[in-house]
């Protein structure tokens, strides 16, 4: 670990105070997983295997041809590196990687999905995305993963095979059924979504060579890098740039537009509004242990964003909620107009960003499924 800090100190980083050297010392990646939030199957190996199967199989989409993986590819660190990701037909939202998600709190660019395994459920019933249905994903457990599901969620209901094939909530066939079958077919959707979950979990990255400097190894950083770490607090990163994501899962407009001809979009706001009426929400009947609560949005939250991880931000270009930063260097200008830091400064701090790569995931969650 950091060695101890001395007041207006750090030993590690000459030039960083004593505070700071603390802020430094809580950005190391712990060597464990955090708790998943409402998922009881969320390290289970079996479950894992099932939605590593599922995160690769197209017939999860309308189309049969679009799968989880389109827009997160494991050979580009699991996002696309697209600025919008594109389903069955364009999207609005730069896909961010996945390494990173199981230590979220808050899932999608404007926080719509509050727990890992709830937020593949909104990208299968997206028209853009996967254009599936919560009846069509409930006939495809019965016909095609009975087994897999039933060893880790329990028998599939009697009375699925009287369900109408395809539909989804505002939909004739799904709104007509009984409340009963309904919270069947919510609760089937929700343990998709859980063994999603215990995939990604496998596939969350490991540490990087920062967090061996994080560690006691000085060497893991050059003098350049270094300088960018003190840069990076010269500039006010770590404002919302902390913790072992170098994210504060908060949410901010810091003034990325629109991308051209589109309208701007009312962000965490908007997505709060939709999660309050959420089956599949912290505070629904399908997460697993201590229900929680759905914030009401306030002025702030309009045009706000999700802070992103800066870890692997070297391979995940293009930048922004919406992708309009194609560079590290235009994202960081955004954020550092100038003035704000020298040449110098700029560039080493560009130089740190991009130490922040992190090890892959151990085989075979960092590739394509063989099993």
């Amino acid at each position: 670990m950091l060695c101890a800090c001395v007041p207006e100190d750090c030993p590690l980083v000459p030039g960083l105070t004593a505070a700071q050297c603390e802020v430094v010392r809580a950005m190391e990646l712990p060597a464990a997983l955090p708790p998943a939030r409402g998922n009881a199957k969320a390290d289970d190996v079996e479950t894992a295997w099932f939605g590593f199967k599922l995160f690769f199989d197209a017939r999860l989409s309308g189309n049969q041809e679009v799968r989880c993986a389109t827009c997160h590819i494991p050979e580009r660190a699991f996002d696309d590196g697209r600025p919008t990701s594109v389903g069955l037909a364009p999207v609005t939202r730069n896909s961010p990687s996945t390494y990173l998600s199981a230590w979220q709190h808050w899932q999608m660019w404007d926080g719509r999905a509050d727990s890992l395994w709830s937020q593949p459920l909104l990208a299968l019933e997206d028209p853009r995305e996967m254009n599936f249905s919560r009846l069509e994903l409930a006939h495809l457990m019965a016909r095609s993963f009975a087994q897999p599901y039933e060893a880790s969620f329990g028998p599939l209901p009697d009375t699925l095979s009287s369900w109408p094939p395809a539909g989804r909530p505002g939909d004739a066939a799904f709104d007509g059924l009984a409340e009963a079958d309904r919270h069947e077919v919510n609760r089937i959707a929700a343990n998709v979504g859980k063994a999603l979950e215990a995939y990604l979990r496998k596939a969350a990255h490991g540490r990087g060579r920062f967090d061996d400097f994080l560690a006691g190894d000085a060497a893991q950083l050059s003098a350049e890098e270094q300088r960018g770490l003190r840069a990076f607090f010269e500039a006010g990163c770590d404002a919302c740039h902390r913790g072992p994501r170098l994210s504060d899962d908060g949410f901010y407009d810091v003034g990325v537009q629109p991308a051209e001809g589109q309208a701007p979009e009312r962000g965490r706001a908007a997505a709060l509004e939709m999660l309050a009426t959420s089956p599949f929400s912290s505070a629904g009947p399908f997460f697993d242990g201590e229900p929680g609560s759905v914030p009401a949005p306030v002025a702030a939250d309009e045009n706000a964003w999700k802070t992103p991880s800066l870890r692997n931000v070297r391979r995940t270009a293009p930048y922004g909620h919406n992708g309009t930063h194609a560079t590290l260097e235009s994202i960081v200008e955004l954020h550092t107009p100038a003035g704000a830091l020298d040449d110098e400064a700029r560039a080493a701090l560009l130089a740190f960003l991009r130490a922040l790569d992190c090890a892959d995931p151990p085989s075979p969650w960092n590739n394509w499924p063989d099993r």
